[in-house]
């Protein structure tokens, strides 16, 4: 008997986990009496995955001996594991009554509340384990981590300091203790404790980028430049997330340091990258190096897919104005009486932030939203502002659309258009006589082209090419008022509201 525990003992400390469950199969079929084969058969089956099947095996301990410690707590640990931490604390407790000093419940109790960001409490249950054992890795590395998150950046260097001492290469107490001068302002020590977590350990990746933040605080942009890019090409995957970001930092390196650090980087993401879209618009935007016509739809639905959560907040912070910008010139070109049984549409609809002032202009059903991405849509529904929302292209939708509308509307939508003749072409088509089109677009004051593809992504256009895509599309100008439209990089980005109208021809050739 004691060869096969020894033998199953053996083939589980080799990680053949399998071999291991059926010694200890037998072992508990010949002694069904013994919980330390039932514990040891969870064990297994927990290596291999199968948590349903070990948290069986546990509670078949617990059947042989209710106080049995161990199955407790591998219990309370495999369900903190599966997220159901109500009985995981449940189990830690029965734990703790069992012995008031169960350094392992302690830990779970700690790591469940900091789940459910009590810091506070998870503080105390941390400090329990350091207090029983000051010398405990593991007590001073998780009691660094959570005054971090509390914001007491002191205190948690001091025990990233403390972790370091106990353990000179743990590259996890060297980020927190750079996470931690970071969030100081303390860039350089910083910036030396990232280099040292990257060469105890190159294969973490994300540690290129943090240092590239790093670097962006300190304002050396060469360095950010490059800890960014050697991070985006050896990332094993490359999200279109990052490629958002990368392009992002490329904008604010254009537009705060050097725009000719920025083309540089710009052209080597070009040539790593050739077919990725968001790559092509972003960098180009940059370079300048070839003429882009209008923003490619995967390059518009990734990034709104990618920061709808956070959208609205950050228009907040750029003082946008576009969608109180159309209200108020609505007011002063209509009343809103004529407009209750009309149908409008929002186009470029996003989070509905345009159809929350649209509404009171709409008939009953007669507020329609249209844009790329589903992730702003969602959040547009959430508010049951629309009579329907679509997820499509606007032009696409423009060209397939059954339906005529009364007013159109196009909040900082033009930004992703440069040749604007087919849009107004299409809006025409789908607006009654004497419908309106009430649409913002940023004035292009860098040269003298109708319209530009400048380094923020976005496309700028002259007043006068408006106006003659207006006419010629069949749209005559009611009001054409020179406007701030948000913030941008701290400067104001100027640009215009207009009001469209398409005349009623059957009315003039009566008349």
């Amino acid at each position: 008997m004691e060869n096969l525990e020894q033998q199953a003992a053996t083939l589980f400390s080799q990680k053949e986990y399998g071999k291991a469950l059926e010694i200890y199969t037998l072992l508990l079929m010949g002694n069904g009496k013994n919980e330390n084969y039932a514990i040891s058969c969870g064990n297994c089956h927990d290596a291999l995955g199968n948590k349903e099947k070990a948290v069986e095996m546990y509670n078949e301990a617990l059947k042989i001996n209710k106080n049995s410690e161990s199955a407790i707590l591998n219990l309370s640990t495999i369900y903190y594991e599966l997220k159901d931490y109500e009985k995981a604390v449940s189990y830690a407790n029965k734990a703790l009554k069992l012995n008031p000093n169960n350094v392992a419940a302690w830990q779970n109790l700690a790591n469940i509340a900091f789940c459910n960001a009590d810091y506070q409490k998870a503080l105390e249950y941390y400090q329990k384990m350091y207090d029983y054992n000051n010398n405990s890795y593991i007590a001073m590395i998780n009691i660094a981590n959570t005054y971090y998150y509390l914001g007491k950046y002191v205190l948690a260097l001091d025990f990233a300091k403390k972790s370091l001492a106990k353990h000179p290469s743990s590259v996890t107490a060297h980020l927190l203790a750079a996470n931690t001068l970071n969030a100081m302002g303390r860039y350089e020590k910083a910036i030396d404790m990232y280099l040292q977590a990257f060469e105890l350990d190159n294969t973490q990746i994300d540690i290129l980028n943090s240092l590239s933040e790093a670097y962006r605080a300190a304002n050396d942009w060469e360095n950010c430049m490059l800890f960014a890019w050697r991070y985006l090409k050896n990332a094993p995957e490359k999200t279109n997330d990052m490629q958002l970001n990368f392009g992002y930092l490329l904008y604010e390196c254009y537009s705060e340091k050097s725009p000719e650090l920025a083309k540089k980087f710009a052209e080597k993401w070009l040539k790593f990258f050739p077919d990725n879209k968001i790559v092509e618009h972003m960098g180009n935007a940059i370079t300048n190096t070839v003429a882009i016509q209008n923003s490619d739809a995967e390059f518009i639905k990734e990034t709104f897919n990618s920061f709808a959560q956070d959208f609205e907040k950050t228009l907040a912070d750029l003082d946008y104005q576009a969608p109180a910008l159309i209200e108020a010139a609505l007011k002063k070109s209509v009343k809103p009486s004529l407009f209750t049984k009309y149908h409008i549409l929002d186009l470029g609809c996003g989070t509905g932030l345009c159809g929350e002032r649209l509404k009171k202009y709409a008939s009953f059903r007669g507020l329609i939203g249209v844009d790329l991405s589903e992730n702003m849509l969602d959040i547009a529904r959430q508010k049951k502002i629309y009579t329907d929302l679509i997820c499509d292209d606007i032009c696409h939708y423009l060209e397939n659309n059954q339906i005529f509308f009364n007013l159109i509307v196009a909040s900082d939508v033009l930004t992703y258009f440069g040749d604007l003749t087919k849009l107004f072409v299409r809006v025409s088509r789908n607006l009654t006589p004497n419908g309106l089109f009430v649409f913002t677009f940023t004035e292009n004051d860098i040269n003298k082209n109708d319209f530009f593809l400048a380094p923020s992504s976005r496309f700028i256009h002259t007043p006068t090419y408006i106006e003659r895509v207006m006419k010629s599309s069949g749209l005559r100008p009611i009001s054409f008022e020179p406007q701030i439209l948000r913030n941008e990089a701290e400067h104001p980005v100027y640009g215009y509201i207009v009001v469209s109208q398409k005349p009623d021809l059957s009315k003039k050739a009566t008349s």
